[in-house]
């Protein structure tokens, strides 16, 4: 649930959870940007040459504000579920919350599709293709998406849900910690919060580091379904290579229903 400041002296510089409106999205891309600027799925549909480095590779990680800009715009425009966690020692009247870490949930039946023009366009991708190229637009939708999607129709039955498909899911599109707040255990909260927010509810996602998809393995999530894309045009990091070195990404679709008997619904 989403929670509030607490009322001791003490509890009230611990951080909480609360529902993110439109005027946080500033905040919340600078955060998430920090927090995936190593990502290797954003690595290659970004078609970066190189590992990133905040204030050194200035052109390189503008493309990415953009991205995080549209992302998270268009999760709103559509009705995304968004939380945020909020650090109250770090907040103040001048700036505002500080937002330290954030889930983006796609509910069911409420996703973005390319032929939402007016929507993507409202939300702002004309900046990201005039810095990502066709390459980014073609390896968002074509490579990533299209392979997750039939991944996770995969995944839907492996698991034996025969009456609902993965539209009928919560969809966590992003989650993100700020890098001075991991592993504080924020990302569980989040995740946490959203299955209280819908205990009936079947949650999908995709892990795209080991890491990640053991964190979300002990959340409850199964069947880790390897997605692999990329072979031949980057490494395992996301960055353009050749040769041997271009293996490609993999990450991993996961889902988790909630109870047993709801994997015949």
């Amino acid at each position: 649930m989403v929670t509030e400041p607490s009322s001791t002296p003490e509890e009230q510089q611990q951080p909480y959870l609360r529902l993110a409106t439109i005027d946080d999205l500033d905040k919340i891309v600078d955060s998430a940007f920090r927090a995936f600027i190593h990502d290797p799925v954003i690595n290659y549909v970004g078609n970066v040459k190189k590992m990133l480095e905040i204030g050194v590779d200035v052109k390189a990680c503008a493309s990415r504000l953009a991205f995080f800009q549209f992302l998270f715009k268009a999760g709103f425009l559509v009705g995304a579920r968004i939380t945020v966690m909020i650090d109250p020692a770090k907040s103040d009247t001048t700036q505002g919350d500080k937002i330290i870490a954030g889930a983006l949930w796609l509910p069911p039946r409420s996703r973005l599709a390319v032929w939402m023009v007016p929507t993507i366009v409202k939300a702002g991708v004309i900046p990201v293709l005039k810095r990502w190229g066709l390459t980014g637009l073609l390896r968002i939708v074509f490579e990533y998406q299209a392979t997750s999607e039939s991944k996770m129709h995969k995944l839907f039955k492996n698991k034996g849900i025969k009456k609902k498909s993965p539209d009928d899911a919560w969809y966590l599109q992003m989650i993100f910690t700020d890098p001075e707040y991991q592993g504080k255990g924020l990302m569980s909260k989040l995740v946490r919060e959203a299955f209280t927010h819908s205990p009936e509810g079947i949650f999908t996602l995709e892990a795209t580091t080991p890491k990640s998809r053991d964190q979300y393995a002990h959340l409850g999530f199964e069947l880790p379904t390897p997605i692999k894309f990329g072979r031949g045009k980057a490494d395992g990091r996301g960055v353009s290579a050749s040769g041997e070195d271009a293996v490609g990404v993999e990450i991993w679709a996961m889902a988790k229903c909630p109870l047993e008997k709801d994997h015949e619904h």
